[in-house]
């Protein structure tokens, strides 16, 4: 039952959220968590108030437009990932489950004197160190090649090439 001064608008807002929150979860990424549920729920009521709610396909019209829309901000901002590394974040990759930045520090791949991550990642060009930034933050292959608007063979490519040139960088330290 509605409660008194609740709109319709109100309850459709309220019924949708669930939904919008876990639309929002694993998508457009660049942007913060909350930043993308009130973006979507900003982009609802603008829906709500301009588009014909009898179509009978009103939230795929939503759906359709709001992930258009999100995609192109998504690719507009900088990524949160870009130039920061968490050592909490589990590395990508990693053959053992739970290996993070802390973990490599005070184990024996830790020798500082002959690698650093940081000053390998400074010398690649800003698209490549996305790119490393993006798997190394626990991004899969194809949601990297769809941030990067790239081919997956085309990103395995490039990252093999980075591999091959680390291997050198590393070796001449």
């Amino acid at each position: 039952m509605a409660s008194a001064g609740e709109t319709a608008e109100d309850r459709i807002v309220s019924a949708a959220l669930p939904v919008i929150r876990g639309l929002c979860q694993r998508r457009w990424l660049n942007l913060e968590y909350e930043d993308r549920v009130a973006e979507a729920l900003l982009f609802l009521v603008e829906m709500l108030r301009s588009m014909p709610l009898t179509t009978g396909h009103f939230f795929k019209d939503y759906w359709d437009l709001f992930s258009a829309y999100m995609d192109a901000l998504n690719r507009k901002t900088p990524s949160m990932l870009f130039g920061h590394f968490s050592l909490d974040a589990i590395i990508a990759g990693a053959k053992n489950d739970g290996v993070n930045g802390y973990s490599i520090l005070h184990s024996h791949l830790s020798d500082f004197s002959r690698l650093s991550v940081v000053e390998f990642l400074a010398s690649l060009p800003d698209n490549e160190r996305q790119m490393v930034l993006l798997r190394m933050s626990g991004y899969g292959r194809k949601e990297t090649s769809r941030a990067l608007d790239m081919s997956v063979y085309q990103l395995e490519k490039v990252l093999g090439n980075i591999r091959r040139r680390y291997m050198d960088w590393s070796s001449e330290k």
